[in-house]
């Protein structure tokens, strides 16, 4: 890919995710009237030599706000929404109906992801207050835990342990979790504002990243929180939306935000801000690095439109 390739799409981009099976697939989820109200849309984009078309789309009664693609079967891929479930895609069906629907959460469910190192099973954050564990096979969630005192914002799984992940919440903490334990096995005060966004570093099992309405992206050694992070990127304007750690580097971070733009990091840099991406003109809230195609990014924006490109572009 040599130059940036946009689609426009007619409902404001939430959550984007890379295939990780296919280098050129990507998915969108999307709500209508900026997710406050209305129907949501599953996305399924390709990127092609001629740009950036449609595979699929899927249409639900409520918004989404998060999509993961199921790391066991290149076909699945699973959406958070508005209306407390958790629908699962087949992006093979004939029809466009999901091929199952988990309806435990009572309020929007704003986080998922599939289980990177057991490939088996994925997690959900809600508005409800609550995190659970589910295996796709079966209707009923495998456990819940309920211990953060706000809204859920983001879990994500750890990319060495298959039973460790982590959650960040509107009660200013990060939390770290073993899946087979009844309580977190970590509470972590990361900031001193909303913690909307966390993810783990892939080249060291012990380093979390949080992004908050603070503007600021933490970076957390979790065997000692209480030195504080071990750094701080500061650059944004207004609320750090999304975080994601590179699956090239150690030291590269991108960040999405509500101050329009997109941002990218060398935290070994003295000054880490490596790149400012201005291509969105609404808030900016999906961004994903592509694991196969070093250096290449997506993201997506309330401006209704999402972008591939690489960076050096």
């Amino acid at each position: 890919l040599d130059r940036m390739v946009f689609l426009r799409v007619p409902f404001h981009g939430y959550s984007v995710e890379f295939s990780p099976f296919d280098e050129t697939k990507l998915a969108c989820a999307t709500a209508q009237h900026f997710g406050i109200i209305g129907n949501g849309k599953q996305y399924v984009l390709q990127v092609t030599p001629q740009g950036m078309v449609q595979m699929r789309c899927f249409d639900t009664r409520q918004g989404l706000y998060d999509c993961s693609w199921s790391e066991e079967n290149e076909n699945h891929l699973v959406s958070a929404s508005g209306d407390g479930s958790v629908k699962l895609w087949d992006i093979t069906a004939t029809h466009n109906q999901p091929i199952r629907s988990y309806e435990e959460h009572t309020a929007e469910v704003y986080s998922v992801d599939w289980n990177i190192v057991n490939k088996r099973h994925f997690i959900t954050g809600s508005w409800d207050e609550t995190i659970k564990l589910w295996d796709p096979n079966h209707q009923q969630s495998i456990r819940t835990w309920r211990e953060h005192k706000y809204s859920i914002y983001s879990t994500v799984w750890s990319p060495y342990h298959p039973d460790r992940f982590a959650s960040t919440s509107g009660d200013q903490t990060l939390k770290i979790w073993d899946a087979k334990e009844p309580a977190s096995v970590q509470t972590i005060r990361a900031h001193n504002h909303e913690i909307l966004s966390c993810d783990w570093n892939k080249y060291n099992e012990y380093v979390v990243v949080t992004a908050s309405v603070d503007k600021s992206i933490k970076i957390w050694d979790i065997r000692n929180p209480g030195r504080g992070p071990i750094g701080s990127l500061l650059g944004h304007d207004y609320a750090v939306r999304r975080v994601k750690c590179s699956p090239h580097s150690e030291t590269i971070i991108a960040s999405s935000s509500y101050d329009l733009t997109l941002a990218l990091w060398d935290t070994m840099e003295d000054r880490p801000l490596l790149h400012r991406f201005e291509h969105h003109s609404e808030f900016v809230v999906g961004v994903d690095f592509n694991i196969f195609v070093e250096g290449q990014l997506a993201s997506c924006s309330w401006d209704e439109t999402i972008h591939v490109w690489s960076i050096g572009d």
